[in-house]
């Protein structure tokens, strides 16, 4: 089986490329003033950049112009882009933030809670991915093709659909095609070789009232420590589509990604403590050792590779100025796979999926409220459980011999969800009052698993085919789980400047697809399991101030949110063993404080301080004698205190955007003794924009932890076990960009 993809051109940042670009940067003195960048969601600008926000809900939002001075600078994985908002840790293996981590952890965890099922988060309020171990869409756009990013954090209004949302809303808002006819060029090289090429075409508004754009890009970068690279091959292609017909508006995008990269290897605690070596520990280049298990540490066997395409579409109509609706269909389609050690086997974990569906809303005013109503149906294919893993033995060549297949599992019935709500909004004196009513209804599939003695090297299909037959004590079929999530939220204007906010409500958590994949437990079926699977519960409070300060604001915030059918490993005495079950029970709570003032008309600051508690509420039994006393402890890979500051200057054409993040101390078990030191990141960007005949060039140097910090950033603990890899975060790197628009 073919381990390698063609590597594409290399190229590298040399110091005279760096000089060359800062003096390509300087070539005019002279342009519009750039405002910093993050922004809090709303539609009244306050002191220039700031908006106030509409909603009572806690959201915040980034404009393109923030993803580009403090986002990720490999452009395109929103995680990468929020990490400087109040309460996130989004820590990046790499510089770039293009590691897609084998898995349901992607690394983005939201006051303390990550998500546990693959990629959180949705493109123009639509779920292009269900729960899945590949990346989902978190490198399916490129930031050209973004307008902004907002994460909604404490209790969540039923209008942001989400499929999941204990771990907070991620949205993405598409860049649609301009009314004036352009086009984007860049080119950016950094070190370790990354080079990234992104150009996009702009149609214009034609007599048709039809627009249109068109992009492609193509990343790579050789990995910051071991061999190998990652990505090895990002290509990325996107169109995007409006056409006005009367009372109907109609938007298209269509994306397709297709990547393939090495691994970085995660380290144990021990190796992780050790700052003079870890940076140095990584995958063998080439096979080496006696045995299997040495050979399987070879780079060349830890690799993964997938293809993503996605096709959304929006139809709007309105019917008169107060009542419009919007309909949107969606399908996309993820294929890939990862290539990993498994004992003395090399796994090869295949993974082939859809998901499609369709949201509709209906907006409309009765008297003084604003009503909204909706529907929406996701249809998910799994993996999510895993449904194929093949086993291979390895060689001192690099070879692979088929052993068998570790899973075979046919979907028979997809994994479906229906989510109906209803909202209304009114204002009553001063006061703003905004609830809502969210009803979702979650199918689990329908599995098969597939007895697979006797099974050969095959594809999926003909293997599934030459199955002996379905073991029915590890099959499982269509379950339902419901659940009713209610929202309200105030608002009310203390004064000129102080305005009061509150708002609580239920979001809803992924139940626990894991116990699926692991042996049948003292004769316990898989269908019980199944039939016992809940929603995990979080029963949120969000209280705070908005203070409007003239050239500024100050926005303190209390919040705690209880949980409720938390999935964890838990000993069931009944069978005799432990596994995964949806009935633990946690609380978070704590306070942020975010700000943001334009100290001159050429300097502008933003802050934002998180202190926050998240931990058990009640002792765990992990074994028959075995008792995990954790009530009241701080929760694995979650601080206690997250602060950030960041500051646009701005002198004519030239603009400097430093950003400092300091994580707190984090504990990587519950015992607690294993800890992970606090340590402060500082990234800097430098921009120099000038006019020319045929438009407008940009040249920039993005340098990524500035003083070389050395650190662990992603670490992949859970709630109740020890099993965790620690990564350490990339040292110093730069890069330049060269950007024209015209």
């Amino acid at each position: 089986m073919p381990l390698h993809s063609p590597a594409g051109p290399r190229w590298r940042l040399r110091p005279s490329a760096t000089l060359l670009l800062i003096a390509l940067g300087s070539l005019r003195a002279q342009a519009e003033e750039e405002l910093p960048l993050m922004i809090v969601e709303g539609e009244r600008p306050v002191a220039g950049y700031l908006l106030e926000t509409e909603t009572p809900a806690t959201v915040h939002t980034l404009d393109a112009r923030a993803i580009e001075r403090f986002g990720a600078k490999g452009s395109s994985n929103p995680y990468a882009m929020v990490w400087t908002l109040p309460g996130v840790q989004a820590p990046s293996i790499d510089a770039w933030g293009l590691v897609n981590q084998q898995g349901g952890n992607k690394g983005l965890r939201v006051r303390g809670e990550r998500t546990t099922h693959g990629a959180n988060g949705t493109v123009e309020g639509i779920p292009l991915n269900g729960p899945g171990a590949g990346p989902g869409y978190l490198f399916l756009l490129d930031a050209e093709n973004i307008a902004s990013v907002s994460l909604a954090q404490g209790a969540i209004a039923p209008d942001r659909f989400s499929l999941y949302d204990t771990a907070g809303q991620l949205d993405t808002r598409l860049l649609w095609p301009k009314a004036d006819m352009g086009g984007t060029v860049s080119f950016g090289l950094g070190s370790n070789s990354f080079s990234r090429r992104f150009a996009r075409f702009d149609s214009g508004l034609l007599p048709s009232d039809t627009a249109f754009f068109l992009s492609g890009s193509s990343t790579q970068a050789e990995k910051w420590r071991g061999s190998g690279d990652s990505p090895d091959r990002k290509e990325t292609f996107a169109i995007g589509l409006t056409q006005a017909l009367g009372a109907v508006d109609f938007k298209l995008f269509v994306a397709r990604n297709e990547m393939d990269a090495d691994n970085y290897r995660g380290l144990t605690y021990e190796q992780s403590k050790d700052t003079s070596l870890y940076r140095r520990i990584d995958y063998d280049p080439s096979p080496t050792g006696s045995t299997a298990a040495q050979w399987a540490n070879w780079q060349g066997y830890n690799r993964q590779s997938f293809e993503t395409t996605a096709v959304l579409s929006q139809i709007g109509y309105r019917f008169n100025d107060d009542t419009h609706l919007t309909i949107k269909p969606f399908w996309s389609e993820e294929k890939g796979e990862y290539l990993y050690p498994n004992g003395n086997f090399v796994r090869q974990w295949l993974i082939d999926h859809s998901t499609y569906g369709v949201t509709t809303e209906l907006h409309t005013r009765l008297a003084e409220t604003r009503l909204t109503l909706g529907y929406g149906w996701v249809s998910m294919e799994p993996p999510g459980p895993p449904t194929a893993w093949k086993q291979y033995r390895p060689d001192a060549n690099g070879g692979l011999t088929f052993a068998n297949w570790a899973l075979l599992a046919d979907v028979t019935r997809r994994h479906d969800l229906h989510n109906l709500f209803a909202v209304a909004e009114r204002n009553i004196g001063r006061l703003r009052v905004k609830g809502g009513l969210r009803y979702v209804k979650d199918i689990l599939p329908s599995i098969d698993y597939h007895d697979s003695t006797g099974v050969g090297d095959l594809s999926y299909e003909d293997a599934l085919e030459q199955s002996p037959g379905i073991v029915a004590a590890r099959s499982v079929r269509r379950t339902a789980i419901e659940e009713v999530a209610p929202y309200l939220g105030l608002a009310y204007p203390l004064n000129d400047r102080v305005e009061f906010r509150f708002s609580a409500g239920r979001n809803l958590g992924s139940p626990g697809f894991d116990a699926f994949q692991t042996p049948v437990i003292n004769g316990l079926p898989k269908q019980q399991l199944w039939n016992d699977s809940e929603m995990e519960i979080a029963d949120s409070l969000d209280m705070g101030l908005r203070l409007s300060l003239g050239r500024g604001y100050l926005e303190p915030l209390l919040f705690y949110t209880r949980y409720d059918n938390k999935g964890v490993s838990l000993y069931d005495p009944a069978y005799g063993a432990a596994y995964t079950q949806n009935i633990g029970k946690a609380r978070r709570f704590g306070l942020t404080l975010a700000s943001g003032w334009r100290l001159r008309d050429d300097l502008e600051l933003f802050g934002n301080l998180t202190w926050l508690r998240a931990e058990f509420a009640e002792d765990l039994r992990t074994g028959a004698n075995t008792l995990l006393e954790i009530r009241g402890r701080q929760l694995p890979d979650v601080p206690s205190h997250i602060a950030t500051l960041g500051a646009t200057w701005t002198r004519g054409s030239l603009s400097l955007s430093p950003v400092a993040q300091y994580m707190g101390k984090r504990y990587a078990n519950v015992e607690h003794t294993q800890t992970m030191d606090a340590y402060t990141l500082v990234n800097l960007n430098l921009s120099y924009r000038a006019p020319t005949p045929w438009g407008t060039a940009q040249a920039s140097l993005a340098v990524i932890n500035l003083f070389d910090e050395r650190y662990i950033g992603f670490n992949n603990a859970n709630e109740t076990s020890n099993g965790s890899s620690f990564y350490p975060g990339a040292p110093r790197s730069l890069l330049g960009t060269l950007t024209f628009e015209f």
